[in-house]
């Protein structure tokens, strides 16, 4: 800002020495280095610069046209009229009072099925096999739960993205001012929501991929006792070396692809899961089916918030899409089926195994050989290829808060390699320690759930959409967002404790 105000004070002295005359349409500087494509950021077309800001001599490109048919005093007559006049100020003002600038996304390659596809892995992942240990904890207050939090959630994913926006009070045209989750708690705020924010965020993110790492160490450990004298902690190391080259992918374009293989594979474990239980219809109770207990139940909250909970990933996923126009019409179709299978899947396994239903769905087969190999090696799959995007996310904000104080390794180093070397092994390797300290699916997902899940799926959306869009907000969306923080903070307090006492109990 000082520079151009320093390039504009040379402009007019300039002006003043010489016998020129303003046309109508007087060229301005540019923040060509911002915006690649040439707007600035209300979307105003802009002229590139044809020399260095801070160079004396100033390019008769820009701002005079030479008029030897024109009197000195005519010049002079106009260049007055021109500096008092409407036109100038407004070109000044524009020029001169860029406070946000657009941050454009350089990947959006994306179709809305492809981004559809990701955000089902998410919210119908791997965390949907503990939704029947939900429900077993939960009874059918439970299943109704698991459609409630499916609508909270799409509706603060949309509230998410639209942080991310301004809009021009002059053009009216919005732009994409923030690229992820951090930068809108840092707009409202400061420098310590981006803190807070990309903390919980890691955590949430992080404590999935956790998770994955202690389920696939559970199944391989329980499909391969009787031939291997490996255990869990063994295949967990084995499974994370195997995704370890995956975490060196740096284009969400390229996760995309793996994510859609890695919902082919949970659908049809999911399928397979489900047709387990049709087999099985004819010992179907509904006395199998917990009533409510109030000790047990915000276990199961926690556990569904879990599932759902994939905030993080959104502004990446909006950001990849050819045509973020679509992405609410994408959360909603992504949202309603995963609310379907859940419930679906829940209520089949609990009629089916009552008060036996494990933390984890597929070990509930374990004594029907063929269905368990097939509904396992099918997680397993799904499992494998999730990680990447799990680990794109926490690897993103990792970068995003140490990589300042290496500027040589930074992104547009040569030597960036020998950054992603050193830290994407180091990023699983905690994973894989902090999965074999603690080895609970279902208790640690309750947790989880219930601490940070809250907090990035309906506390954090709904305060900044408040503290962003206030001036413009009707009295029912200011009712609903205070409704939607209020039922978040009480049932992620309650799960959170509820959780942690039941993950304790297992160590006594």
């Amino acid at each position: 800002m000082a520079e151009e105000k320093k390039f504009f004070r040379r402009l007019f002295r300039k002006m003043e020495r010489t016998n020129s005359v303003i046309s109508d349409t007087l060229p301005v500087v540019t923040e060509e280095s911002y915006y690649p494509d040439g707007a600035d950021a209300f979307g105003d077309s802009v002229e590139p610069p044809a020399g260095d800001m801070g160079n004396e001599s100033i390019n008769t490109n820009y701002a005079l046209v030479e008029s030897g048919k024109s009197s000195k005093y005519g010049a002079a007559k106009k260049r007055r009229s021109f500096l008092h006049s409407k036109q100038f100020r407004s070109f000044r003002s524009a020029s001169l009072s860029v406070s946000m600038l657009e941050k454009p996304s350089d990947d959006r390659k994306a179709h809305a099925f492809l981004a559809g596809w990701n955000v089902s892995n998410l919210i119908q992942g791997t965390g949907i096999l503990g939704v029947p240990y939900a429900v077993q904890q939960g009874g059918w207050a439970a299943v109704a739960m698991i459609f409630i939090v499916a609508i909270l959630c799409c509706h603060t994913g949309k509230l998410l993205i639209e942080c991310m926006y301004e809009k021009s009070k002059k053009t009216g045209i919005k732009r994409r001012l923030r690229v992820n989750y951090p930068e809108v708690a840092e707009a409202v705020m400061g420098r310590k929501g981006l803190v807070i924010l990309g903390i919980i965020q890691s955590v949430e993110m992080f404590g999935g991929v956790i998770m994955y790492v202690v389920l696939l160490g559970t199944v391989w450990a329980d499909m391969f006792q009787k031939y291997t004298g490996l255990g869990m902690k063994e295949w967990a190391a084995l499974n994370c070396c195997i995704s370890l080259p995956t975490l060196f992918i740096t284009k969400m374009s390229i996760v995309s692809w793996l994510s859609m293989l890695s919902v082919f594979s949970l659908m049809s474990a999911l399928v397979t899961l489900i047709a387990f239980c049709f087999t099985q219809i004819s010992v179907w109770s509904l006395v199998n089916v917990p009533p409510f207990d109030p000790q047990t139940f915000p276990v199961g909250f926690g556990i569904i918030v879990f599932s759902y909970c994939a905030h993080a990933v959104f502004p990446s996923i909006e950001g990849s899409m050819r045509k973020p126009e679509q992405f609410n019409g994408m959360m909603n179709s992504s949202f309603l089926l995963a609310a379907i299978v859940k419930g679906a899947l829940g209520t089949f396994m609990v009629l089916t195994f009552g008060n036996l239903t494990e933390e984890v769905a597929t070990v509930n087969l374990a004594a029907y050989p063929i269905w368990s190999k097939v509904a396992t090696f099918l997680v397993i799959g799904n499992v494998l290829l999730a990680i990447p995007l799990g680990m794109f996310v926490v690897s993103l904000t990792f970068d995003d808060a140490f990589l300042t104080y290496f500027p040589h390794l930074n992104r547009d180093s040569k030597f960036h390699w020998v950054w992603l070397l050193i830290t994407r092994p180091l990023l699983i390797a905690f994973a894989l320690f902090l999965a074999i300290m603690v080895p609970h699916f279902g208790l640690l997902m309750g947790v989880i759930g219930s601490l940070t899940g809250t907090c990035l799926c309906f506390l954090f959306p709904c305060y900044f959409h408040l503290k962003l869009r206030w001036n413009t907000l009707a009295k029912w969306e200011v009712a609903v967002d205070v409704a939607i923080m209020v039922f978040g903070l009480i049932a992620g307090s309650l799960g959170f404790a509820f959780s942690t006492k039941a993950l304790i109990m297992t160590y006594l």
